[in-house]
């Protein structure tokens, strides 16, 4: 870490020709280590690079300098070094066929050509990723109180010591990383443009903090991604990206909006246990191998509508302040919604559910659309708490669905009017599903009370009513579903504690 000493805004008396010759020399520097940068020498280069580095440290930490001034000369280095790694390099779009073995059959000329190629790819990673490097140790973060920074989980960013270069901005967008890239534990206090970039290996920016927006849209990740347990303090654009292995995006906290939308994700997608307070845009994405959403909190609306789950879809245990928009969503194998919490209307219309779907022991307070969803396999709504409207107009089911313990509030408007080409019923007894119950009128009022309290039905800060949510949800938990002792009933689906 390299600490900022506040510097005067103006520079003492006596001082003016010490700096004019300071800043003269600076500025020699400067234009000496832009013309190593563009030496075709890899390690002349790497040396310019280097002492590029050197400059603006020297620049940001020079007491006599008013510190604005010094700042904007760094950043003037930090823009050149930003540039060189965009730099379009012609072997990286041989990486695939460089990184492997001499091909068989090449004649003598070729296997020189190919092994020269080779090397010029690898001196020229050197290179780039040492300037990755220098940039990670000045942004890197510390904990404040100089222990050692936790794992697996996300850090609390005030407190923790930026790092020398964290309040600047960076702009990589358009990079091909051809080389690993290793920004872990990064504060980026201006935010960061990494928009439109390539990584042809693995990529990992864990534990890091985006003090202004980070952008990462449009990217494709030929490597697995780490991003965990990362907090976005304004707004996360990571929309419209190919994860062409597996991504690891569990644990975040983002405290903006966020857009994970029109995504493709080839391998295994890890988004559980993360913490949305923002405007959630997580729609038109495939996902091709598993996705796991489980433990999930969104405080504001979360639009998810229009994907496809190729593998197994795990959402379980997650809880929803705001509207929740999944509908028109295919479902090719199993989908665990169990044990989730909405607190404003959910929307399933539309949804295709080809594999198993448990949506036991939910609570939708507010509604709960399924209509036009088709269930292809076993259906479980068993100890269910459908407490708001709730809509099966059109529905159709491969195999009676299971409401055993389930409850519904039947002063709400419920549709139970499946399609005709539904292959079973939905058998219903007193006008509700089938082994189901009715809230009692004393429920019903004591639920309208609780609901008021909890701040539900109304445009509200959900973070503000943590308690009286708790008491609700705990309430249908033990007293309304009465088939969870007092522990269970503590520990299934009450609120979430923030990050």
């Amino acid at each position: 870490m390299h600490p900022v000493t506040p510097s005067p805004s103006s520079p003492r008396p006596g001082a003016a020709a010490h700096l004019s010759v300071s800043h003269q020399q600076r500025h020699d520097r400067y234009t000496a280590a832009l013309a190593l940068l563009g030496s075709p020498e890899a390690i002349i280069r790497l040396g310019g690079a280097l002492a590029l580095v050197e400059l603006a440290d020297d620049w940001l930490t020079d007491e006599t300098d008013p510190q604005e001034h010094g700042r904007r000369k760094a950043q003037t280095i930090i823009t050149t070094l930003c540039a060189y790694i965009c730099s379009p390099f012609q072997l990286a779009h041989d990486y695939e066929r460089l990184m492997g073995d001499q091909p068989q059959g090449l004649t003598p000329q070729q296997a020189r050509r190919f092994r020269a190629e080779k090397t010029e790819l690898a001196a020229e990673a050197q290179v780039r990723g040492r300037i990755l490097t220098e940039i990670h140790d000045r942004v890197r973060w510390e904990p404040s109180d100089g222990g050692q920074p936790a794992t697996n989980t996300a850090p609390d960013p005030e407190k923790v010591t930026a790092g020398l270069w964290s309040h600047l901005r960076f702009d990589f967008s358009g990079a091909v990383f051809f080389y690993p890239v290793d920004f872990t534990q990064s504060y980026w206090g201006a935010g960061a443009n990494f928009r439109g970039c390539t990584y042809r290996d693995q990529a990992r920016f864990t534990r890091s903090i985006y003090g202004a927006d980070a952008l990462f849209d449009r990217s494709v990740y030929h490597g697995e991604a780490f991003l965990s347990d990362s907090v976005y303090r304004a707004g996360a654009g990571l929309s419209e990206c190919v994860w062409g292995a597996d991504a690891r995006l569990v644990g975040c906290v983002y405290e903006g909006n966020v857009n994970l939308s029109a995504c493709t994700w080839e391998g295994a997608a890890y988004l559980s246990d993360c913490t949305y307070y923002g405007y959630t845009y997580l729609a038109d994405s495939v996902y091709r191998g598993d996705a796991d959403f489980w433990q999930s909190t969104f405080y504001g609306t979360a639009n998810l509508e229009h994907c496809t789950y190729s593998r197994g879809a795990r959402f379980e245990d997650s809880i929803y302040h705001s509207a929740a928009y999944l509908g028109d969503s295919v479902f090719r194998r199993t989908a665990n919604l169990a044990f989730t919490v909405y607190w404003g209307a959910a929307h399933f219309g539309g949804c295709v559910f080809a594999g198993q779907a448990w949506l036991d022991n939910c609570v939708w307070f507010d509604g709960a659309d399924f209509s036009g969803v088709k269930f292809k396999k076993k259906t479980d709504f068993e100890e269910a708490h459908l407490l708001g409207a709730t809509d099966f107009l059109g529905a159709s089911f491969a195999r009676v669905p299971a409401f055993t313990g389930g409850v519904f509030n039947t002063a709400a408007e419920n549709v139970f009017e499946v399609s005709a080409k539904s292959k079973q019923p939905l058998p219903l007894a007193g006008g509700i599903p089938q082994g189901a119950r009715a809230l009692t009128a004393t429920e019903r009022q004591v639920l309208a009370e609780r609901l008021q309290a909890a701040g539900a039905g109304r445009e509200t800060n959900a973070r503000e009513f943590e308690q009286p949510r708790s008491e609700l949800i705990r309430w249908v938990r033990y007293e309304v579903a009465g088939t969870l002792d007092e522990a269970e009933a503590d520990s299934v689906g009450v609120f979430t504690e923030a990050a």
